[in-house]
């Protein structure tokens, strides 16, 4: 299917560029692949999510750049720099990079510490200055 705009919602699970003539970008979803004469750039900034919670794979003028939008998945090694991702319903991708990279950049953006009563949630800032800013709670004794 083809669309210009597409409605993301927890169905949608990534968007990557087309690698065919249907269209700049796939949106992949739990419906199927859908198409979109629009970049991927383009339809993530109507998507309303903060690109904090976007997980990128390459840069994003890479054409095997992927665009994870729902994180709740499990990777599989497929070979040294293809992985298969998972997602709950069962929707299977195939990324050209290797699964730790993958797992490491997911860690990175939601990381919760519980140590003797102390919880810190580490999020990313601006990606450019690869920054992070983290936010403590103590539990009162």
């Amino acid at each position: 299917m083809s669309y210009n705009y597409f409605l993301f919602n927890n169905r949608a699970h990534a968007i990557r560029w087309a690698k065919t003539s249907d269209g700049l970008s796939e949106i992949i979803t739990t419906n199927g692949i859908y198409y979109s004469k629009r970049s991927p750039m383009d339809l993530l900034k109507d998507t309303g999510i903060r690109s904090q919670f976007i997980l990128q794979t390459e840069p994003s003028d890479h054409i095997d750049c992927v665009w994870i939008l729902n994180l709740s998945f499990k990777t599989y090694k497929v070979e040294e720099n293809l992985t298969d991702v998972i997602f709950d319903d069962g929707t299977s991708l195939l990324i050209p990079v290797g699964n730790k990279y993958i797992d490491e950049k997911r860690t990175r953006l939601h990381t919760f510490t519980y140590d003797e009563g102390e919880m810190n949630y580490i999020f990313p800032s601006i990606k450019e200055f690869n920054q992070y800013y983290s936010i403590v709670y103590k539990r009162k004794k």
